[in-house]
């Protein structure tokens, strides 16, 4: 069964909501760690459970952000959007990726999803997530033939699905950077089966690299 709040925004077609997250990012190459913010911004429901939603990525430790793209995900079986349906369900499917409840833990129901997108790499992606559908905690981790490669976290912040008045925190005093992707290869990889590598691996190391870089040009 769908849950009650999903259930709740099929029946209101044009009620926005908002997912945010805090982001910690290790990467073990470097024993560099890139704290930020992740915000889905829903702006458009429609009849048929499709979304339109902003993505935004921002990095606190160079106070930089990409953003916003434009995406589309439906909610019955949300590729990137950070919703979970069907919750309590031993087997879930987000797009072409399928993950198992292993367990239970705090409250929380956990999921488990493993990949190999190329030889000798290993992604696994867990999900703690309770009735809202909304995850309280994903733990994206990337291995290689040398072990831990990176430990992307995503903790919840804020979302009004689960606090009605909750509001997005924007910070002030950023700067807005070119993203490195675009729209058009968001859409492209939904329906590829490494979509969460390629959110982590294409959206988080692209954007760090990028305000590396940037970050070096403004001082030298």
């Amino acid at each position: 069964m769908l849950p009650f709040l999903l259930l709740l925004i099929l029946v209101l077609p044009h009620h926005p909501f908002f997912i945010e997250y805090k982001t910690i990012s290790y990467f073990a190459s470097d024993g560099k760690t890139i704290y930020g913010l992740l915000i889905e911004n829903v702006t458009n429901i429609f009849p048929n459970g499709t979304v339109k939603y902003e993505f935004y990525l921002i990095n606190l430790n160079y106070s930089q952000y990409a953003g916003p793209l434009i995406v589309y995900n439906n909610l019955s079986s949300p590729t990137s959007l950070y919703f979970f349906p069907q919750v309590g369900e031993k087997v879930v499917q987000r797009g072409n990726l399928t993950f198992t409840l292993i367990g239970e833990q705090d409250g929380y129901y956990v999921y488990e999803n493993t990949q190999h997108p190329a030889q000798l790499v290993t992604v696994i992606t867990y999900y703690y997530v309770n009735e809202s559908g909304v995850p309280y905690k994903i733990v994206f981790l990337q291995y290689g033939i040398n072990g831990l490669v990176s430990n992307n976290t995503f903790v919840l912040y804020s979302s009004n699905l689960i606090s009605p008045n909750a509001k997005i925190y924007f910070p002030s005093g950023l700067t807005r950077v070119t993203s490195p992707i675009t729209v058009t290869s968001i859409n492209g990889t939904i329906q590829n089966y490494i979509l969460s590598f390629l959110v982590v691996g294409v959206v988080l190391i692209s954007v760090y690299k990028l305000f590396s870089k940037k970050k070096y040009k403004n001082n030298s």
